[in-house]
């Protein structure tokens, strides 16, 4: 039997990837805030612990796929975290999109424990998940990625590592930028092709034969033509990130007037209580202005 894994955080893209390593044959320690969203894997062999603490004391490697800096403050240094716990050499590989001040401070409590802590986080969705296809960027101790290296491969085909841990936390914002902005770009279109009686599904094909296309402009353009607002990446979520990267960006003098722009819609989006939706529901922001 192969070793076993903690999984901490079980959203849409954690519940995924715990699912991959279940489905790998990895015995599997779980914890969330919601409960019932185990339901499935500890059906499926995995065991439930009732603190992120009893996930760190059964395993070497733990995994965290979580929501914002709060979340991951909590379930590494606050009480009954992941730090305390963890035994010697091992390691705590976060993959969540948080900021590279958060991460590099963990980096250095955990190193003074004899412990590591990486920030591994990604690029694609469910799907890429579930073919082992993600784009990981890797920040951390050069020791501790090579033993989880194997453990990475398996959600992800390609491995980018970067000499600080902060590193690939700022990557990971600067990708996450190029989401806002592109879908942005989209919605506007979409709408502005629709004032003037041209079909959007006629603009997508345009795109498609030209150097401008880009998969993510096909895929949430006709999830968009037809009304599909099925979350895969939550507005309040592309918000947080979008608020992460323009206070990564400000510290070290970067302008990034387009993200400003992007902030700005979403936090119409929000109010619109579009929170729970899928990010390319600012279309409805966009019609409406």
């Amino acid at each position: 039997m192969k070793e076993a894994l903690g999984f901490i955080g079980l959203g849409l893209m954690g519940q995924a990837m715990a699912m991959r390593f279940q489905e790998a044959g990895y015995k599997l320690f779980l914890y969330n805030r919601t409960k019932s969203k185990s339901d499935s894997l500890v059906a499926g062999g995995a065991t439930w612990c009732d603190s992120p603490a009893d996930v760190a004391r059964n395993v070497e490697f733990v995994f965290s796929m979580i929501s914002d800096d709060n979340a991951l403050r909590t379930i590494t240094i606050e009480a009954s975290g992941t730090l305390e716990s963890l035994a010697k050499e091992s390691v705590h590989i976060d993959m969540s999109t948080v900021s590279p001040f958060l991460t590099k401070e963990l980096a250095t409590k955990f190193s003074k424990r004899g412990v590591h802590f990486l920030h591994v986080p990604v690029l694609g969705s469910i799907p890429n998940i579930q073919e082992g296809s993600l784009l990981l960027f890797v920040g951390g101790e050069e020791g501790a990625f090579k033993r989880a290296e194997p453990l990475l491969r398996i959600l992800g085909n390609r491995i980018w590592q970067f000499p600080s841990i902060e590193q690939a936390s700022h990557m990971k914002l600067i990708c996450n930028s190029f989401i806002a902005g592109m879908i942005v770009t989209l919605t506007q279109a979409i709408v502005y092709s629709t004032k003037v009686e041209i079909d959007p599904s006629t603009m997508l094909d345009i795109l498609r034969h030209s150097a401008l296309n880009s998969t993510m402009y096909q895929t949430k353009g006709k999830a968009i033509i037809e009304g599909n607002f099925k979350p895969r990446f939550f507005v309040e979520h592309m918000l947080k990130d979008i608020t992460l990267a323009l206070q990564a960006a400000n510290a070290v003098g970067a302008s990034m007037p387009g993200l400003e722009t992007a902030k700005g819609l979403f936090e119409r989006a929000m109010k619109a209580g579009l929170a729970k939706s899928d990010y390319s529901a600012i279309v409805e922001v966009m019609k409406n202005s």
